[in-house]
């Protein structure tokens, strides 16, 4: 099993926690990856998605470069995942490994990641789709077919629960291996969320050290 994490090699912020969380995946002898993560200056470059208008707290809205840019980094990992025919665990460049991975030679697909901390929206620990999955090719491809046949709605952990059963995941209560990680509220991505900080790239002409407070 190929273990691949979604990072950016041109973002300090993607870069400050990958150096956070890969120590914790050498510790347990895991080799990891890194999967260039498509950005928003991708973005002319991708045609096989159509996105709609998703649903937020404010109504529906267009969905932001960033979130069509994870969309697209997880999507292809799906594809690569079906097309070389063999499992691999997908990770995030905030995850962080608490313990040993379960054996999971018997499964088509398992979340292994949790979130543990408050955005304003809940508190305490629950499953983070996004952040830690394991799945095999025919779980790529269901995961696939729906995504460049219908018009998307919502983002990608969205439709990770959907179209793999998470309600039962979350019944199993056994999905706390990876700790998707915080530091000062920094966020790569843009959720419209008041209660993180989101961080844009260089190329977006953001002061990087003038939003964070200090040189980074």
């Amino acid at each position: 099993m190929k273990i691949y994490m979604i990072g950016m090699e041109e973002h300090p912020i993607s870069q400050m926690y990958m150096r956070s969380v890969l120590p914790s995946w050498k510790k347990h002898n895991y080799t990891v990856e890194i999967f260039p993560a498509i950005t928003p200056k991708d973005l002319y470059k991708k045609h096989k998605l159509e996105f709609g208008l998703k649903s937020s707290r404010k109504g529906k809205r267009e969905f932001t470069p960033t979130e069509k840019s994870v969309w697209y980094s997880h999507f292809e990992l799906w594809c690569k995942c079906y097309r070389n025919k063999e499992p691999i665990l997908i990770i995030e460049h905030d995850s962080k490994l608490v313990k040993p991975l379960p054996e999971m030679k018997k499964e088509g697909y398992k979340f292994l990641s949790y979130i543990d901390r408050d955005f304003g929206n809940f508190q305490g620990r629950h499953i983070a789709p996004g952040s830690g999955y394991y799945i095999t090719p025919n779980i790529a491809s269901r995961l696939i077919a729906p995504a460049v046949s219908s018009v998307l709605l919502q983002n990608s952990d969205g439709h990770l629960g959907t179209f793999l059963n998470l309600k039962r995941q979350k019944t199993m209560n056994d999905f706390h291996y990876i700790e998707q990680i915080n530091i000062d509220g920094l966020n790569t991505i843009d959720h419209k969320n008041p209660h993180r900080k989101f961080i844009g790239l260089d190329y977006e002409n953001l002061d990087l050290p003038g939003i964070y407070g200090k040189a980074i």
